[in-house]
């Protein structure tokens, strides 16, 4: 929406509220989410962070929208979150009750990691939109698009 992660931690820290709450949800799927998280952690280690993904991108399949994210990278999807910074892990689009299921028994059975790599997160949940979450000095490339006739 036009401020990095960090750019807007440095935002809000200057409303000097008493206490918020930041974080990520739905999106464009879970990797560039937990890349957000981890952008918001890296910024303001303290603040309470939350991450709601969704369970996988939506697609369209016979007359209905279709989530493919599995229960189980759900569950990988809630470690990473927990362990990239996030204390309130949920689910958005496509998220069902055995989806957050699975979640809560991996969160419950798997001892908290070190934060992950934006490698490591890419390679557990599959790959980033787009090569920059706009953090670094390089600005983005737009694509021009033409307009349509009248």
């Amino acid at each position: 929406m036009g401020l990095t992660a960090p750019q807007m931690v440095k935002l809000v820290m200057a409303f000097r509220t008493a206490q918020w709450r930041s974080g990520a949800n739905c999106g464009v799927g879970a990797s560039d989410l937990l890349r957000t998280v981890c952008g918001f952690a890296s910024a303001a280690p303290a603040l309470p962070l939350i991450a709601k993904g969704n369970a996988g991108i939506p697609k369209y399949h016979d007359g209905h929208i279709h989530y493919d994210g599995t229960p189980e990278l759900m569950a990988q999807y809630a470690v990473l979150a927990r362990d990239s910074g996030a204390s309130i892990i949920g689910g958005c689009c496509g998220t069902t009750p055995a989806h957050l299921s699975k979640m809560r028994a991996a969160l419950e059975d798997t001892p908290k990691g070190s934060a992950p790599s934006l490698e490591t997160i890419a390679e557990v949940l599959g790959g980033f939109s787009s090569e920059d979450d706009g953090t670094s000095s390089t600005p983005p490339t737009r694509t021009r698009r033409r307009r349509r006739a009248a």
